[in-house]
């Protein structure tokens, strides 16, 4: 487990820094996404990972579709396409404690939960 955890916060420090570089990330918006992908991938296991990585690459990528249309209703809103903590968090955080839940408590409910939790809050950011 202590393998997995090491090359989870790898994997999630490399994904985190290109997202930082690309502009998807504020550096609080960093800090979280660390956390969660570690939590995630390392807990979770790659399956748990990889649903993660689908919905943070899909969802930056769609961020960007139509965006000058965007741009006049993200200035409303203040945040623009930069996910901070708080946004990291109302999308992964529960998704990181049922991965920990999963550890503590191995059982099949767990991954299925995670499923559902992805599918809403993508739902939810691609609307």
């Amino acid at each position: 487990m202590i393998l997995q955890i090491g090359l989870a916060l790898l994997l999630s420090v490399t994904i985190v820094s290109l997202a930082v570089w690309r502009g998807s990330l504020s550096k609080s918006g960093a800090a979280g996404a660390l956390i969660i992908g570690t939590l995630t991938f390392g807990l979770g296991g790659w399956v748990w990972g990889v649903l993660l990585g689908v919905f943070f690459v899909s969802s930056s990528l769609l961020s960007h579709f139509k965006e000058e249309e965007k741009r006049t209703a993200a200035e409303k809103f203040e945040k623009g396409h930069r996910r901070d903590i708080g946004q990291v968090f109302a999308n992964g955080g529960l998704g990181a404690i049922l991965a920990v839940l999963s550890a503590l408590f191995p059982s099949p409910i767990w991954f299925f939960l995670f499923v559902g939790v992805m599918a809403t809050v993508t739902a939810d950011t691609w609307a």
